[in-house]
């Protein structure tokens, strides 16, 4: 029998479960409510993610805009889409939403804009400037 310890992230307890592996049976203790169960299950099964990362905007500026999963994405897939996120660059504008990869390694699994960007949202140079009574 195989035991492994992990904390619950599906709720603000954080319970500290304790999953059981025996075979293809899995047991969850430690849990205080089904979500805790559910969650030691899947962890053995099919652990996900949602994912959180930021990408390039083409400008002269460099920003970027962050980006999240749709919904929670396998763990394994992880590494490949962060190559592809951290390695491309997007163009303006963009809305919160907007779909920046669609159907991810064929997961069903949208990578959407988390935040906004349109192309006067760059400040020019002159706004930038700041007189010295604008300092004090």
């Amino acid at each position: 029998m195989k035991k492994i310890e992990k904390i619950c992230i599906n709720c603000p307890a954080g319970c500290h479960l304790e999953i059981a592996v025996d075979d293809n049976k899995i047991s969850v203790s430690g849990n205080r409510c089904p979500k805790g169960k559910s969650y030691g299950e899947s962890e053995i099964t099919d652990p996900r993610r949602t994912v959180t990362a930021a990408v390039l905007v083409k400008s002269d500026k460099r920003c970027c805009i962050p980006v999240k999963s749709s919904a929670p994405l396998p763990v394994k897939l992880i590494p490949a889409l962060l190559k592809k996120l951290y390695s491309m660059t997007v163009g303006l504008p963009i809305r919160h939403g907007d779909v920046i990869i669609k159907n991810f390694s064929g997961t069903a699994i949208d990578i959407i804009a988390a935040g906004e960007m349109l192309n006067s949202d760059f400040p020019s140079e002159k706004n930038l400037q700041l007189s010295e009574t604008e300092l004090i």
